[in-house]
């Protein structure tokens, strides 16, 4: 049988390039839609900065990909989105003024950030003033989106991860007594405190709560007093070098019970650590997780960037990609319209899970409980809204 005529490796490099730059030509004079004009606050100085830079690397991947494939499409065109940045410099004037002058200087028509409960707080603030839809990607407490209508999330709310958390220690690890030791300066330690005393309590359990400052870095004498109760468990709601620092501290004092946290624990880490072998924390996304776009998601931001994908990346894929899926149900990129499409959008398959916004900017999605084995973590369990309750008498 002959063989089939095959194209020189040069004439079909050659074919390539032109075909590519047809393309690029015929696009030059394709009409467009209207600019998608976003905007993005996160910490870029200060501590955070390091999780600030690798959230604006997850955000200029989406964006890049919303431009590659053409979306959104509004009148029958594609839009071209735009990225404007800014530093919240770790600290609330800093997030409300970040959201100022991104609307006022570059009218942007949507703000995707900050992160931290404390900064999204006050960024929210800011743009519910000014009447443009902010979504917090993995801000958790309640005040951050309570009576704001322009004001979304995409995490989960401290009330539920709270609920799922003081149920699994009562109902399912069958801890009597908990110590629970928080940051009295952070919103979200004390939200995500007051919600899993709630539920622990209700189902029969004991806790106590021992606070600590913001600036505290030696928690001996807290520990002494805390583990003189002999508690089981110890609950740590706090961000992640904090948490570890406790979790080293009552390892060292002796503890030998079970530590958790919620979704401020920073997994990785965590799991490196043999003192937190047996642990128990909230991930709002893993690589692992079921359904196709985690998957594809992770293999296209490693394949792109180089580097493995992050839970807040994973987190602000999702929150720009509900704003463009707004842009394009609202057929507009109006402030006002988008944050009604926001609401009215349905049950939104993103990265992170399947999610909707029901009756405010809070979606209804689940979380995931990892816990720490052999020098790394497993998924223990796919919780979702609501809680189970607690077994009757």
């Amino acid at each position: 049988m002959p063989s089939q005529p095959r194209f020189p490796a040069t004439m079909l490099a050659l074919l390539t390039l032109t075909l590519a730059a047809l393309a690029a030509l015929s696009g030059c004079f394709a009409p467009k839609g209207p600019e998608v004009r976003l905007g993005f606050v996160a910490t870029f100085s200060g501590e955070g900065f390091r999780a600030g830079r690798d959230a604006l690397e997850a955000a200029r991947f989406a964006v890049e990909t919303a431009n590659r494939y053409g979306f959104p499409v509004v009148n029958g065109r594609p839009c071209r989105v735009s990225l404007f940045f800014a530093d919240d410099k770790d600290s609330t004037d800093g997030a409300a003024r970040a959201v100022a002058d991104l609307v006022a200087r570059q009218h942007v028509m949507a703000v995707i950030g900050p992160y931290p409960s404390e900064l999204a707080n006050a960024a929210a603030l800011a743009a519910e003033t000014a009447g443009v839809p902010l979504i917090a990607p993995s801000a958790t407490a309640a005040v951050v989106t309570a009576g704001r209508p322009h004001i979304f999330r995409i995490a989960f709310t401290d009330a539920f991860q709270g609920a799922v958390l003081g149920r699994l220690a009562r109902n399912e690890l069958h801890f009597d007594r908990v110590a629970v030791i928080a940051n009295k300066d952070s919103l979200s330690s004390t939200s995500l405190t007051e919600a899993f005393l709630q539920a622990f309590t209700a189902c029969g359990g004991t806790a106590r709560v021992f606070a600590y400052e913001d600036r505290d870095r030696d928690f001996a004498p807290l520990l002494r007093e805390a583990l003189a109760g002999k508690p089981q468990a110890l609950f740590l709601p706090n961000a992640s070098k904090e948490s570890v620092l406790l979790g080293l501290a009552a390892r060292k004092a002796g503890f030998t019970g079970t530590l958790f946290g919620g979704d401020a624990w920073d997994g990785p880490e965590i799991s490196r650590l043999s003192a937190f072998d047996g642990a128990y924390y909230v991930d709002h996304w893993r690589e692992d997780a079921p359904g196709g776009r985690s998957g594809q998601y992770a293999d296209a931001f490693r394949r792109e960037r180089k580097r493995p994908p992050t839970e807040l990346g994973a987190l602000t894929q999702d929150a720009v990609g509900v704003v463009l899926a707004a842009v394009q149900q609202a057929g507009s990129v109006e402030p006002e319209a988008v944050t009604r499409a926001l609401m009215d959008l349905p049950a939104y398959d993103g990265v992170t899970g399947r999610f909707d916004f029901v009756d405010d900017g809070n979606p209804v999605k689940s979380l995931v409980i990892s816990r720490v084995t052999r020098g790394g973590s497993t998924t223990e369990s796919r919780e979702l809204p609501p809680p189970p309750p607690c077994p009757g008498p």
